[in-house]
C-alpha cells in the first residue's frame, strides 16, 4: 500500500487534471459571483450570519464544494459549448448580477458604508436601506427580520444565475447534473424567507424542533456537571453555577461569568442549517453510484449526524457563555458554519472512500475469472481443431 503522502499527492494531482480541461472553464462563470463577493466584501464571509446591519454570506462559500462535486460526479456528461455568442449572453447576465451585488455592498462609487460607532460594524447602504425598509414593508415582510429577506434574495438571484449559466454554457439537460448547488441555494433562500415573513415562533411546526434539540442539550449538560431544571418552577435556594433553567423556549443560564436569559426561536436553534444540510446530503446520496440500501443507510446516518452536530453546536455555545464570556455573538455566529461545513465535507469524503474501497474489493474477483475464461476458450479451440483433424 503506498504511503499517505503519495496517496494525498495522487489525489490532488487527479483533481488538478480533472479540472484543467476545457469543459471545466464554464465553472469559472458559475462561481464568479461568489468570488466577486469574497473580494469586494470579505467581511461578510467571516463565518458570521449577521454582522451588525450587514448580512453575512458564509454559507455561500459551501457552493464551491457543491459545484466541484457535481462536476466530478458527472464529469463525462459535461461538455462546454464552443459558441462564443453563448458566453456573451452569460457575461451580460453576470454583469447585471454583479451590479446588484455591488449596490448591496457599496454606498456610492466604491465608497463603503459608514461604520456604526456602537458596535463597529458596517451600516446599511442607501440601496440596502431602501430595500430593507420600503420594499420589504410593501411585500409584507416582518420588520423584525428584514435582513433574512435580503439574504434570501442573495441566494435566489445566484440560484437563477447558476441555472441559466449551466444551461447556456453546457446544455439544458445539464441543469439536472448541476442540481445540488441550486437545491442548496434555493433551500437556504426558502428557509431565510420563512424567517423573514414568519420570524421568531410564528411557525409552530418548526418551533417544535426547539424542544427536540434543547432538551437533548440540557441532558448532555447535566452529564457534564450542570445543575438542570426543566420544570415550570424556578430553582430554589442558593444557585450554584453552572446551572440552567429551561422552560419552553426560554433558558436562564447561571454561569461563572454571570446570568444570561435566552429566548429560543427556531431560526437561532440551528433548524435552518440542519434542514438545508440534511437536504444537501439527501440529494448527494441520490446521485451517488451505490445500491439503494447503502444510499438509505448513508442518508439516515447523514441526517442523524447533522442533528448531532447541531446539538454539539448549541452545547458548545452554552459552555462558552458559562465559562468564557457573556458576549457570545461572534462565537454563536461562527461555530455553526464551521461545524456544519466540516461535518458534511468529512462525511462525504468518508462515503467516497468507503465506496471506492468497496469497488476495489469486488474488482479482483471479476479479474480473476478472466484467465479461466480465456483458458476455457483456448481449450475449446484446440478441441475443435483436434476434432476437425
Amino acid at each position: 500500500m503506498p504511503p499517505v503522502e503519495e496517496q494525498v499527492r495522487e489525489f490532488f494531482v487527479g483533481i488538478y487534471r480533472e479540472f484543467k480541461t476545457r469543459d471545466a472553464y464554464p465553472l469559472l462563470f458559475i462561481l464568479f459571483p461568489i468570488i466577486f463577493l469574497i473580494i469586494a466584501d470579505p467581511a461578510s464571509f467571516t463565518l458570521v450570519w449577521f454582522v451588525g446591519q450587514q448580512v453575512g454570506r458564509a454559507g455561500m462559500a459551501f457552493i464551491f464544494f457543491l459545484v466541484a462535486w457535481d462536476f466530478h460526479d458527472s464529469r463525462k456528461r459535461f461538455e462546454a459549448t464552443r459558441d462564443k455568442r453563448r458566453y456573451l449572453i452569460i457575461v451580460i447576465f453576470l454583469v447585471a448580477l454583479l451590479i446588484y451585488y455591488y449596490f448591496r455592498i457599496f454606498n456610492g462609487l466604491f465608497v463603503r458604508p459608514p461604520i456604526n460607532p456602537v458596535n463597529n460594524t458596517p451600516m446599511d447602504t442607501d440601496f440596502t436601506t431602501y430595500v430593507r425598509v420600503y420594499v420589504t414593508s410593501q411585500l409584507g415582510v416582518s420588520q423584525s427580520a428584514p435582513l433574512s429577506f435580503l439574504l434570501a434574495m442573495d441566494y435566489l438571484t445566484y440560484a437563477a444565475y447558476c441555472v441559466l449559466a449551466t444551461a447556456v454554457l453546457y446544455s439544458a439537460s445539464s441543469i439536472l447534473l448541476m442540481a445540488t448547488p441550486v437545491i442548496y441555494t434555493v433551500g437556504s433562500a426558502i428557509l431565510d424567507m420563512m424567517d423573514a415573513f414568519f420570524p421568531e415562533d410564528s411557525l409552530a411546526f418548526l418551533q417544535v424542533w426547539v424542544y427536540l434539540i434543547w432538551n437533548v442539550v440540557v441532558f448532555i449538560l447535566g452529564l457534564t456537571g450542570f445543575q438542570t431544571n426543566t420544570t415550570s418552577q424556578p430553582l430554589k435556594g442558593t444557585i450554584t453555577p453552572p446551572s440552567l433553567w429551561l422552560r419552553g423556549n426560554r433558558l436562564t443560564l447561571y454561569g461563572l461569568k454571570g446570568t444570561m436569559p435566552l429566548v429560543i426561536y427556531w431560526p437561532s436553534s440551528g433548524v435552518v442549517s440542519m434542514l438545508v444540510y440534511s437536504l444537501v446530503i439527501l440529494v448527494l446520496m441520490v446521485k451517488l453510484d451505490a445500491s439503494k440500501t447503502r444510499k438509505i443507510i448513508y442518508a439516515v446516518i447523514g441526517a442523524a449526524g447533522t442533528y448531532l452536530v447541531n446539538v454539539t453546536r448549541i452545547t458548545l455555545i452554552v459552555i462558552y457563555i458559562t465559562y468564557i464570556s457573556l458576549d457570545f455573538e461572534a462565537f454563536h455566529a461562527s461555530i455553526g458554519e464551521v461545524l456544519f461545513i466540516a461535518w458534511i465535507f468529512i462525511y462525504l469524503i468518508l462515503v467516497i472512500h468507503f465506496e471506492n474501497a468497496n469497488a476495489k474489493k469486488h474488482l479482483p474477483r471479476r479479474i480473476g475469472k478472466r484467465p479461466k475464461d480465456r483458458a476455457e476458450k483456448k481449450v475449446s479451440k484446440v478441441s475443435s481443431r483436434s476434432h476437425v483433424g
